[in-house]
């Protein structure tokens, strides 16, 4: 990595590509939250985080699907200067997010949400390029593996397919929800393991978010898939975004207690 003028800094994978952090993206995304065994849960996470509660014993996970547009690309120079962001060429993702607190002292239902930090643990990132595992793995800690993804965005609402050899992993369909948060900025963090350490990475993202109750909502879930998060396959909430822009962060090190 190297700092540019302008404050942001310049990373070459080892892929080649280079790109510029904070990286912009544009991208659809539909993804549903569903409830998970607290207990299960935990087996999952590294050090120093505790899945968000939403009622005694039970916390949740959300499965999104992603649609990347433009990932990077966006630094502009002539062709061939320093200055140039080569950025990826767009591709498809499914992520499998664990909500969790950090710092929290408590385990009660929502008073996480004022004792603690929620972020989002990222458990699984299947991509479907190769450059989009490096660009992951490399700087954020993103647990990216190549896989066989199809994400279509449609009128109807944006489905997610994930392959894997003996068939479907997961098939998600997260119809537009009616209600909408509008376009403002809001900041996400995830939370990643690299090289032992827990990382925090801040997300910042524009655009118009449609959320539901999941009505409508079509996921199958592989069982092995379902075993290992102990979800039930009944969503709580969906999301939906067609034209999202975000910066995402460079990542920081952060302590586990």
């Amino acid at each position: 990595m190297h700092r540019k003028p302008d404050d942001r800094t310049r990373v070459t994978l080892s892929t080649g590509h280079e790109v510029d952090l904070p990286l912009e993206l544009e991208f659809a995304m539909g993804g549903v939250t569903v409830p998970a065994r607290r207990g299960r849960l935990e087996t999952i996470l590294p050090n120093g985080l505790s899945s968000l509660a939403i009622a005694p014993g039970i916390g949740c996970v959300t499965l999104v699907g992603i649609q990347y547009h433009r990932v990077g690309g966006s630094g502009g120079g002539e062709p061939g200067s320093d200055d140039v962001d080569t950025g990826l060429e767009p591709y498809d993702e499914f992520a499998v997010i664990v909500p969790a607190v950090r710092t929290s002292r408590t385990t009660l239902p929502f008073a996480q949400l004022v004792d603690g930090e929620v972020g989002g643990y990222v458990h699984w990132l299947p991509v479907t390029t190769e450059p989009s595992v490096a660009l992951g793995r490399e700087i954020w800690g993103y647990p990216k593996e190549r896989a066989d993804i199809t994400v279509t965005d449609g009128p109807q609402g944006l489905r997610t397919v994930v392959s894997g050899a003996n068939g479907e992993t997961v098939r998600l369909e997260v119809p537009r929800p009616r209600a909408r948060i509008g376009g403002s900025d809001r900041t996400l963090w995830s939370y990643t393991t690299m090289n032992g350490d827990l990382m925090r990475t801040r997300a910042r993202i524009r655009g118009e978010i449609a959320v539901g109750t999941g009505i409508g909502t079509v996921l199958e879930i592989d069982p092995d898939l379902q075993a290992t998060l102990g979800c039930w396959n009944r969503p709580i909430a969906c999301l939906y975004g067609a034209r999202l822009r975000a910066w995402l962060h460079e990542g920081e090190t952060v302590s586990p207690s």
